[in-house]
């Protein structure tokens, strides 16, 4: 018996006589074209029809409708047809590029042309491990073990395996970790002497205000305020592409006065006064690129001084980190680069040495000056 590929479906409108209606296309059993009728535009959105498009696809996957068995779908095949068209809806620009790529090149590459169903916790965990043992970094493995377990949980819940193997599988322990770093005060002085004007304003608006990237780039006239103390972050952008910030959050942003003077001072002198204005912007008027304003412009300077391994993970630890070192109160820290608390002390804030050697003999001081006032006492 010819066994049918896996389908999603294809959701469209169609105008039957003087109404539209929604569609699912799809292939039958004998290969040929098909289409099922699920409802009236005017009397469903897309979003339910999506739903009942979904429904009807599982009958179809399941083979209620046909007599033809389905072949089940490969990785690769579930992949393009279900789990990326959907993650592309839900990740920013910045996620999509750098996640769709992961996972082309290691689990779809690799893993492809298996069977979703014949995966289990087994093989999942030799990938895995052959994916450290080839040197990559702890981060890169955990990530990919967490998409694993996306892609896994996706299939369940669409029907098309009954068990998620995934939940099981662990990071190996072989996996490189490398120390998250940040800069210290000393290393700030001299990134801040070495970049060009522009760029001193970008490094200071980063470490010192807590900026991401793509939120200050997408700063116009209009958000700074006229002494430059307070930037509002109403949109962020990537490769040119306009969102809201990040959790669709709009915040302000407090500006120390020396960094102020510096971005009033290049307002003045190189930004048009139309509100409209993007305050970074290149030759053609269109915010900066991220990359090569850090490759090209932030590097290309740093490199010759030894700090040529900054970039703006690292500037938003050392936010975190010369912050927490000056004792601002944590929680202030975090609304400033506009995440929670328990991110700001786990992931950005990195202790220095010094810090960690004061703590030492802070705790060790402690217990001993306590146990001379005991002797003290009882003698």
């Amino acid at each position: 018996m010819r066994r049918r590929r896996f389908q999603k479906g294809s959701l469209q409108l169609r105008k039957h006589a003087d109404r539209r209606v929604w569609v699912v296309l799809y292939y039958d059993e004998k290969s040929e074209r098909r289409y099922h009728t699920l409802g009236w535009a005017s009397e469903m959105n897309k979003g339910t029809a999506d739903e009942k498009r979904q429904e009807f696809m599982r009958e179809i996957n399941g083979g209620a409708r046909t007599n033809g068995a389905t072949r089940p779908p490969t990785v690769t095949e579930f992949f393009e047809q279900v789990y990326l068209p959907f993650y592309l809806g839900k990740w920013k620009e910045s996620t999509a590029g750098t996640s769709e790529n992961r996972l082309r090149h290691h689990i779809v590459k690799e893993l492809g042309p298996q069977r979703l169903e014949d995966l289990t916790l087994a093989p999942l965990q030799q990938f895995l491990e052959r994916k450290a043992a080839a040197g990559l970094s702890f981060s890169v493995v955990d990530h990919l073990r967490w998409d694993l377990s996306s892609i896994f949980e996706m299939a369940v819940s669409e029907k098309v395996i009954a068990v998620n193997p995934t939940s099981a599988l662990y990071t190996p322990k072989t996996a490189k970790r490398s120390e998250s770093q940040a800069m210290s005060a000393d290393q700030v002085e001299l990134a801040l002497g070495a970049v060009e004007y522009r760029e001193q304003v970008i490094l200071r608006l980063a470490i010192f205000a807590g900026i991401r990237p793509g939120e200050l780039l997408a700063i116009q006239r209009e958000h700074v305020r006229p002494d430059a103390s307070v930037i509002e972050i109403r949109q962020r952008v990537y490769r040119g592409k306009f969102a809201t910030p990040k959790n669709g959050l709009f915040r302000k942003i407090a500006v120390p006065p020396s960094t102020a003077s510096f971005l009033r001072d290049w307002m003045e002198k190189a930004v048009d006064h139309n509100p409209k204005t993007y305050v970074f912007a290149g030759e053609t008027g269109q915010p900066l690129w991220r990359s090569s304003l850090l490759e090209d412009h932030i590097r290309a300077k740093l490199e010759p001084i030894g700090l040529g391994w900054v970039n703006f993970q690292v500037l938003r630890r050392t936010h975190a980190s010369l912050g927490h070192h000056a004792k601002v109160d944590p929680k202030v820290s975090a609304d400033q680069r506009g995440h929670g608390i328990g991110v700001a002390l786990d992931v950005y804030t990195k202790s220095s040495m010094k810090d960690r050697a004061t703590a030492a003999k802070q705790l060790e001081d402690s217990v001993f000056t306590k146990a001379v006032r005991a002797r003290k006492k009882s003698a």
